[in-house]
């Protein structure tokens, strides 16, 4: 399990898009299942599977 924290800077894959994208966490949603996370485009509301640590790999 990833342990998650205010700024952290992580990768993520939106919604509408192939390609990961960077930024930093926020904060959590109240329960648990979200992020807000921040960069250079504002801040989004992503769901934990969405998440992946700044230099983790990525399989996708």
């Amino acid at each position: 399990m990833i342990e998650l924290r205010p700024g952290l800077r992580v990768r993520y894959k939106p919604v509408a898009a192939d390609d990961w994208l960077e930024g930093e966490l926020i904060r959590s949603s109240p329960n648990g299942e979200e992020w807000l996370v921040k960069n250079r485009l504002g801040k989004f509301w992503l769901s934990l599977d969405r998440i992946r640590l700044g230099d983790e790999e990525t399989t996708y």
